[in-house]
């Protein structure tokens, strides 16, 4: 509970900084923070920008899964670390497998209204938009059936304090535990010739890029 009484001071600051997104139109935003809506069958919208970037290009802020804030990355550190799927509902970390509001980096950093996407969202962007390497800057522009599109750049992941694979592969959390696991997570992985949703270690740095059903 203590978490999410400081959303809201936190989503004022973190709103200067996503503002800086270009092209804000200011009619496609929930709390300040734009997003695109791809028309896709659930209505999900997907932001702009990923948490803490100024830009649709930048990596921003990295995070262990269930963490709302930056950190040094290792196992030690991970509140979510090493804790059983029983465990992490007894503690109200997660509910139906999902991340709660008071864990999820983006309702935290971006307030209520914006989420982290669920392996379900990911799999839609997927099936419903051509996903499109490009090099320079290095990431996948995902065009939907409307002709709009977003852009998820490649990030790399933090671990240990260092940044691995940041030139060529980008790493994205979604909000689901993998189920059976006391160590791993459900993210967005990709490089230039594949984008999968695989497992990952809960304590491993990876980026969001938040939604929204507004």
């Amino acid at each position: 509970m203590r978490r999410i009484i400081y959303i809201l001071a936190n989503v004022i600051l973190s709103a200067i900084i996503f503002a800086s997104c270009s092209g804000v139109d200011e009619e496609n935003t929930v709390n300040g923070f734009e997003y695109v809506d791809l028309g896709l069958p659930s209505g999900t919208k997907w932001a702009t920008c990923n948490i803490g970037a100024k830009s649709p290009e930048s990596a921003g802020s990295y995070f262990a899964w269930g963490e709302i804030s930056e950190s040094n990355y290792t196992e030690a550190e991970c509140e979510t670390c090493n804790l059983s799927v029983a465990d992490l509902t007894k503690h109200e970390i997660i509910k139906s497998l999902r991340l709660t509001a008071d864990y999820d980096a983006a309702t935290y950093n971006m307030g209520i209204g914006w989420q982290t996407p669920t392996k379900q969202q990911y799999e839609e962007l997927k099936t419903n938009c051509t996903w499109i390497w490009q090099d320079k800057p290095s990431g996948y522009k995902i065009v939907a059936k409307n002709g709009k599109s977003i852009f998820l750049p490649t990030t790399g992941y933090m671990s240990d304090g260092r940044n691995l694979n940041y030139a060529n592969q980008g790493f994205y959390w979604t909000s689901e535990v993998e189920s059976g696991s006391s160590k791993n997570a459900i993210g967005l992985g990709f490089s230039s010739n594949e984008y999968n949703i695989k497992s990952y270690y809960r304590d491993g740095g990876r980026c969001i890029r938040a939604v929204t059903s507004k």
